[in-house]
Protein backbone atom coordinates (compact mmCIF):
# COMPACT_ATOMS: atom_id res chain seq x y z
CA UNK A 1 0.00 0.00 0.00
CA UNK A 2 1.81 3.04 -1.12
CA UNK A 3 1.27 6.72 0.54
CA UNK A 4 -0.92 9.31 -0.12
CA UNK A 5 1.32 11.79 -2.76
CA UNK A 6 -0.16 14.67 -0.64
CA UNK A 7 0.61 13.20 2.42
CA UNK A 8 4.29 12.45 1.27
CA UNK A 9 5.40 15.70 -0.07
CA UNK A 10 4.11 17.66 2.81
CA UNK A 11 5.94 20.07 4.15
CA UNK A 12 6.26 19.31 8.00
CA UNK A 13 6.84 23.11 8.66
CA UNK A 14 3.94 24.06 7.71
CA UNK A 15 2.08 22.90 11.15
CA UNK A 16 5.40 24.43 13.27
CA UNK A 17 4.11 28.16 11.28
CA UNK A 18 -0.21 26.71 11.97
CA UNK A 19 1.01 26.51 15.45
CA UNK A 20 3.02 29.69 16.05
CA UNK A 21 -0.34 31.85 14.26
CA UNK A 22 -2.52 29.89 16.67
CA UNK A 23 -0.36 30.83 19.62
CA UNK A 24 0.67 34.05 18.54
CA UNK A 25 -2.64 35.41 17.81
CA UNK A 26 -2.20 36.53 14.08
CA UNK A 27 0.28 36.23 11.47
CA UNK A 28 2.53 39.49 12.76
CA UNK A 29 3.68 37.92 15.80
CA UNK A 30 3.71 35.02 14.51
CA UNK A 31 6.44 36.05 12.19
CA UNK A 32 8.22 37.82 14.57
CA UNK A 33 8.42 34.11 16.85
CA UNK A 34 9.54 32.14 13.39
CA UNK A 35 12.16 35.41 12.58
CA UNK A 36 10.78 35.34 9.12
CA UNK A 37 8.53 38.07 7.08
CA UNK A 38 4.52 38.58 7.57
CA UNK A 39 4.78 37.20 3.46
CA UNK A 40 6.77 34.39 4.52
CA UNK A 41 3.41 32.90 6.92
CA UNK A 42 0.91 34.57 4.28
CA UNK A 43 2.26 32.25 1.88
CA UNK A 44 2.66 28.80 4.15
CA UNK A 45 -0.52 29.49 5.21
CA UNK A 46 -1.68 29.33 1.48
CA UNK A 47 0.06 26.78 1.12
CA UNK A 48 -1.81 24.59 3.97
CA UNK A 49 -5.33 25.98 2.67
CA UNK A 50 -4.75 23.94 -0.86
CA UNK A 51 -3.72 20.73 0.82
CA UNK A 52 -6.59 21.35 3.21
CA UNK A 53 -9.24 23.06 0.66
Amino acid sequence: MSANPVIKDFDLNLIKVLDAVISAGNATRASKRLQVTPAAISQALQRLQNVYS
